[in-house]
């Protein structure tokens, strides 16, 4: 390697020690806006004397993702993730990785989704009820509704076993958890788990509360299996091994579905429903596609594939509000890319927020328009310039249930009410776990 002919990655010079890190906490995505638009597609500054990489160009983003991603892993990044979710597949590489991909892939397949379109539907259909009687004493905060709502989805579909008496406790938990592995993130340093100090106390209260439960529904789903995502996963074989998951993996695995596979979602139809309530015509024509599809009755997965306006409207709210919108590779040895040095052990931040904001690829990026996604639209475009699900061989793996997920909500939702933002409002994203509002979203609900 000829260090002379390698290009210099440039940045905000920051303070001194602290580097960037006052603009970072005070308004990250702000920070990451004006750097790609100083810098370029690929930006270095310093956090607390360390150097880290941002990469918003495209091309880049592809060559870490897909081309070469075997030298890229998720390393120190989702170290904090692992107090709660342990192995699960979004905190793992190498080996381990691709074994527990190859099992679990089939489980998400679209025809066993299938399966779990009906349980979904009912839970879909029992929190719209609620809503009538709620909507009586006020707005709603679509943001807790919605992380309500996709949480008892993940539950229900997960474990067929009768357990309603036991999903209050292990939603509570779960959001105990959830948080504390939030805040733990955030800590320059934090006292041990085993230490009594009451935030720890709480967690690990949670934590039991969550394990007591799962373990012995994984123990009765061996025995006596149910038409759930549960006995699905544990039906999975390793192509090579034909070994299965450990009591312990499947723990991991549905402990990480819950995680990834609700706040995301939520997040994304809180901002779709704020969105549609911005752009009334929008929401006119989803109406009128479903009056055509579905014919005044309860959508169901067969549905799913005609909702063609749906699905460009779900994926234009993704490029703007992409839940997952920051995630974090590693070098493991040094590498160059398009010129650049990238030293091992250098953090690289990745965010679609950014790239699905690049106006190179999307004229007017500000602009709600989801025809942006009609097929001829995508076709002509590179494909790897949107990517609110990841790219290349970690691409989520249950993009497919959210996408499930979401159009039955909306197909549920639409032709039974209308939903308003409350004017006066200030609504501003906060960049946690997912892209969220901050300080909720508060919505009229009117029946249509």
């Amino acid at each position: 390697m000829c260090m002379s002919s390698l290009k210099t990655i440039p940045g905000p010079r920051g303070r001194p020690i602290l580097g960037v890190m006052p603009e970072m906490v005070k308004d990250m995505l702000g920070l990451f806006e004006n750097t790609a638009r100083e810098y370029g597609g690929i930006a270095q500054f310093n956090l607390l004397g360390r150097p880290y990489f941002l990469v918003t160009d495209p091309d880049y983003v592809k060559y870490i993702l897909q081309d070469n991603y075997r030298n890229y892993i998720r390393g120190r990044s989702v170290e904090t993730g692992r107090v709660l979710l342990g192995n699960g597949l979004p905190l793992i590489d190498g080996d381990f990785w691709l074994r527990e991909r190859r099992m679990l892939q089939p489980a998400f397949h679209r025809e066993r989704l299938a399966k779990l379109a009906s349980t979904a539907q009912a839970v879909i259909e029992s929190h719209l009820d609620a809503w009538l009687e709620k909507s009586k004493h006020g707005p709603l905060d679509m943001d807790e509704e919605m992380m309500k709502l996709t949480l008892t989805v993940i539950i229900k579909t997960m474990f067929s076993a009768p357990i309603d008496d036991r999903i209050a406790a292990l939603s509570r938990a779960f959001n105990v958890a959830s948080k504390f592995m939030l805040w733990r993130s955030q800590q320059a340093w934090a006292p041990p788990l085993w230490f009594p100090v009451p935030r720890n106390l709480e967690y690990n209260r949670a934590l039991k509360t969550l394990n007591d439960t799962i373990y012995p529904l994984i123990v009765e789903a061996r025995r006596s299996p149910g038409d759930d995502l549960l006995a699905m996963l544990l039906d999975m074989r390793d192509q090579e091994s034909g070994e299965g998951m450990s009591d312990q993996q499947a723990r991991d695995e549905v402990v990480t579905i819950f995680f990834a596979g609700h706040e995301t979602t939520a997040a994304t139809m809180t901002w779709t429903y704020y969105l549609l309530s911005l752009h009334p015509e929008v929401e006119q024509k989803l109406y009128e596609e479903l009056k055509t599809a579905l014919n005044g009755r309860p959508p169901s997965f067969t549905d799913l594939p005609k909702l063609t306006y749906m699905h460009q409207v779900l994926n234009e709210v993704l490029r703007l509000y992409p839940s997952a919108y920051l995630f974090a590779r590693e070098a493991l040895i040094d590498d160059v890319l398009d010129g650049y040095l990238i030293p091992a052990n250098t953090l690289i931040f990745i965010t679609p927020y950014i790239t699905h904001r690049n106006p190179r690829y999307w004229p007017d990026p500000e602009k709600f328009d989801p025809d942006r996604f009609t097929p001829e639209a995508v076709a002509g475009r590179p494909k790897h310039v949107y990517y609110p699900f990841g790219e290349g061989p970690h691409v989520c793996i249950g993009s497919n249930f959210a996408m499930m997920e979401m159009q039955l909500i909306l197909a549920a939702s639409l032709p039974r009410f209308h939903l308003k933002l409350v004017p006066g409002q200030t609504v501003a994203l906060k960049p946690e776990a997912t892209l969220r509002p901050k300080g909720g979203m508060k919505m009229t609900v009117e029946s249509m």
